[in-house]
């Protein structure tokens, strides 16, 4: 699923809260966790994937791959039917080609295609966290794509994000260091997930996604 980063498709996202007979898809051993998949063949769960020339979402050497050809496009993944409210979210993330200036990394209660929370980091080491709205403005938490020292930077570069969403209170990590955490008095208080990746001025973008967790908190 995918939309272009200069104008939205608006359409209606199909979410339930109830959890589905295949969720988890890799068994927990604890009794917090609420979801986790590793992308292994045949107990990955299920994600909406697509290929055509303009992108690509696929599990491939048992990682969530996110490719982007298209200039000005934001690619992602949904988990289908179900939501979260108040959860941690952890996933490991490893730009594999593509602009160093390209993003990628988290949608979070997602109510619609243009609805939503995004917390993203790119290949140089910024990161973002914002909100987008119905209207089709975005509600930024920081001024601009900040550079932190703790995102590694460069391709095959494995970071591991963190999300944690209690109320209106958001919270977001990069490698178990906190980079922000906001009260959002206008927040979205349940949605579904996505996995993303998003290319400005170039194409070619490809992102792989692993270990992906979410706990009660």
């Amino acid at each position: 699923m995918r939309f272009s980063l200069l104008s939205l498709l608006v359409f209606v996202l199909a979410a339930c809260a109830r959890r589905p007979e295949s969720m988890p898809a890799v068994p927990p051993t604890d009794a917090n966790v609420l979801y986790a998949d590793d992308f292994a063949v045949g107990r990955t769960g299920n994600w909406y994937t697509e290929a055509d020339d303009l992108g690509l979402t696929a599990v491939l050497d048992e990682k969530m791959v996110v490719e982007v050809n298209s200039a000005n496009t934001l690619q992602y993944t949904m988990l289908r039917e179900v939501t979260f409210s108040d959860f941690i979210l952890e996933v490991e993330v490893a730009q594999l080609a593509g602009h160093p200036e390209s993003s990628f990394g988290v949608l979070f209660r997602m109510q619609s295609p243009t609805e939503f929370y995004r917390f993203d980091i790119t290949g140089d080491g910024r990161y973002m966290l914002e909100r987008r709205n119905a209207d089709g403005s975005w509600t930024r938490f920081l001024e601009d794509w900040s550079p932190v020292p703790v995102l590694k930077s460069g391709l095959n570069a494995t970071n591991r994000l963190r999300v944690a969403a209690a109320g209106p209170q958001i919270a977001v990590y990069a490698n178990n260091q906190l980079l922000q955490q906001v009260a959002d008095a206008g927040f979205y208080s349940a949605g579904a997930i996505a996995l993303d990746a998003g290319a400005f001025s170039d194409s070619g973008l490809s992102v792989a996604f692993d270990n992906l967790v979410i706990r009660r908190p």
